[in-house]
């Protein structure tokens, strides 16, 4: 229960099932994120500080407002345990980009970060 009051206390995080012995880090580039094309790297590591290889993570960019349609990408693991993606976030306005995370193991979770007032390149 401890854990779960951390990540609502948090706001960013929101977890599908308990991964509290993976760190996740979401760097995006350009930072702040802007509209139009955004690469996103997600860093995995263990509670020891080691990469986490070997997972397949996939993004979703989702407005804020309903009716429009999310960016779904498959992220590349470009190191072990980093993973990028590009997203086109193509309008103005609030996104929160979800990360999808299915480990080696075959546990999953969801991680998602929230990024307001997204400004034009």
């Amino acid at each position: 229960m401890l854990s779960l009051t951390i990540f609502i206390a948090w706001g960013c995080s929101r977890s599908s099932r308990a991964a509290s012995d993976v760190s996740f880090v979401l760097a995006s580039d350009p930072q702040p994120p802007r509209v139009g094309h955004n690469t996103f790297t997600v860093t995995l590591t263990s509670q020891a500080g080691q990469p986490v290889p070997g997972a397949h993570v996939s993004l979703e960019g989702d407005m804020s407002h309903p009716g429009m349609s999310p960016a779904f990408a498959d992220a590349k693991e470009i190191a072990p345990g980093k993973y990028q993606a590009g997203l086109d976030l193509n309008m103005l306005g609030d996104w929160t980009i979800i990360a999808h995370i299915q480990l080696p193991s075959g546990r999953t979770f969801d991680r998602e970060t929230k990024f307001q007032n997204l400004q034009p390149n």
